[in-house]
C-alpha cells in the first residue's frame, strides 16, 4: 500500500491543552506521526512509504468546496494578528465563545472583531490552538490527504494519508477536537471533482474514530452523493452528536448513520459486529469510493477514551473493511497511546490487504 506523509505535519505542536479542567501536554503530537512511519518501514514488502506530494495540486480551490473563505483567511493569517493585538506567542486561546444566548438579539456577529475576540469565533473548544507553525501543518496534512487521494483515483487502488492534524470535528468556519480543516471531506469533493454539477460520484465515508465525527456528519448531512457511516462511543466527545436518530436532512435523509456504542464494555467482538453492519450499509449505497477516517482510539490503553479493543483487533477491523472491495482512502484521524499506536494503525492497513 502507498504511504503518503510530510514533514511539515510535526510543525504544529502547541504545548498544551486543556483536558478535564487541567493544562496537560498536549496529545495530539507530532510523534504520532514518526512513531506510525517507523512501524510501518519496518515492512517494506507491505508498505511504500514516501513524502513525495502533488506540488500542483490548488488546495484553496479544494478546501473551499468544504469551508468558508473567512475561516481559511482566519486560519493563515490569525497567529500573526494575535501577536499584534497583544496576544501570547504560546498560541491562539479563546476567551469567549459566540453562544447562540449571546446573539439573541438579531442574532449579529459585529464587524471588525479583535484577533481576540475571533479566537471564539472560529472554534468550537480549548483542544486546538494556533500556533505560528500550525497553518503550515494544516496546509502539509491536505497536500498529504489530496496526494493520497489522487493516487486512488488515478490508480483505482487503497493509500494511507499519515497526516495531522486531523480533520473530521472540523465544521466549514469550526476549529476544534484538535481538527482545523476536514481533510477527509476535502478529499471527497476532490474524488467527486465536479462541483454543483447533477450527478455526482457516490462516496462512502467509513469514521472509526472513537469520538463522532461532527463536522464531517454536518458537512454532508443534507447531499444524497456521500454515505456518512460513524461508529463511536455513546455520550463521549463531542457530546452534543452522533445520536443514531441522527439520519441526514432534505436530500440527504437516509445516507447518515450513527451507532454509538457503550464506553468501557466494547470490545473486539462487538465493534467487530457492528462494524460489519456498517458495511453492509456502504455496499448497498454501492459508492466507486470509501475514504475512512481512521482513528485507533479506540484502543484499550488510550489515555483519554474508554473502548476495550485490542492491538490484535485492528487486523479483523481491516479485513471487514476491505469486504467493501472498493478503492480505499484512509486517512489518519485520532489514536494517542504511543506505545501501541503504529501496530494498531499497521494491523488495520495488514489486515485490509491480506483479507
Amino acid at each position: 500500500m502507498k504511504v503518503f506523509y510530510h514533514l511539515d505535519c510535526l510543525l504544529h505542536n502547541p504545548p498544551t491543552e486543556i483536558l478535564d479542567g487541567k493544562p496537560v501536554p498536549y496529545l495530539e503530537s507530532p510523534s504520532r506521526i514518526t512513531i506510525i512511519k517507523s512501524t510501518l518501514q519496518e515492512e517494506p514488502s507491505y508498505f511504500d512509504i514516501t513524502d513525495k506530494l502533488d506540488d500542483d495540486l490548488d488546495l484553496k480551490k479544494w478546501v473551499l468546496t468544504v469551508h468558508e473563505n473567512a475561516y481559511l483567511d482566519y486560519l493563515e493569517k490569525g497567529y500573526d494578528d494575535w501577536i499584534a493585538d497583544g496576544g501570547d506567542e504560546t498560541g491562539i486561546f479563546p476567551e469567549t465563545f459566540p453562544h447562540i444566548s449571546l446573539l439573541r438579539r438579531g442574532n449579529l456577529i459585529p464587524e471588525n472583531l479583535s484577533s481576540i475576540a475571533k479566537a471564539g469565533l472560529y472554534c468550537f473548544d480549548l483542544s486546538s490552538p494556533i500556533t505560528r507553525t500550525t497553518f503550515q501543518s494544516i496546509m502539509a496534512s491536505l497536500r498529504v490527504t489530496l496526494t493520497s487521494a489522487n493516487h486512488v483515483q488515478n490508480n483505482q487502488e487503497s493509500a494511507f494519508a499519515l497526516c495531522r492534524p486531523p480533520g473530521h470535528h472540523s465544521m466549514p468556519s469550526l476549529c476544534g477536537g484538535y481538527c482545523f480543516l476536514n481533510n477527509v471531506a476535502i478529499a471527497t469533493r476532490f474524488l467527486q471533482g465536479q462541483i454543483n454539477c447533477n450527478t455526482k460520484t457516490k462516496i462512502a465515508i467509513l469514521d472509526i474514530d472513537y469520538h463522532h465525527g461532527n463536522g464531517t456528519q454536518e458537512i454532508f448531512y443534507e447531499d444524497p452523493s456521500v454515505l456518512y457511516v460513524s461508529i463511536h462511543a455513546n455520550n463521549d466527545y463531542p457530546y452534543f452528536t452522533g445520536a443514531a436518530k441522527e439520519e441526514g436532512e432534505k436530500e440527504g435523509k437516509g445516507f447518515n448513520h450513527n451507532f454509538p456504542l457503550p464506553r468501557v464494555s466494547t470490545g473486539d467482538d462487538a465493534y467487530c459486529k457492528t462494524l460489519t453492519r456498517a458495511v453492509g450499509i456502504i455496499m448497498n449505497f454501492n459508492p466507486s469510493y470509501l475514504v475512512v477516517s481512521l482513528g485507533v482510539d479506540t484502543h484499550a490503553e488510550d489515555p483519554i477514551c474508554e473502548f476495550n479493543l485490542s492491538t490484535e483487533g485492528y487486523i479483523q477491523i481491516g479485513r471487514i473493511i476491505s469486504t467493501t472491495r472498493r478503492p480505499t482512502l484512509f486517512v489518519l484521524e485520532g489514536g494517542y497511546h504511543l506505545e501501541s499506536l503504529g501496530h494498531n494503525v499497521r494491523n488495520v492497513l495488514y489486515g485490509f490487504q491480506h483479507s
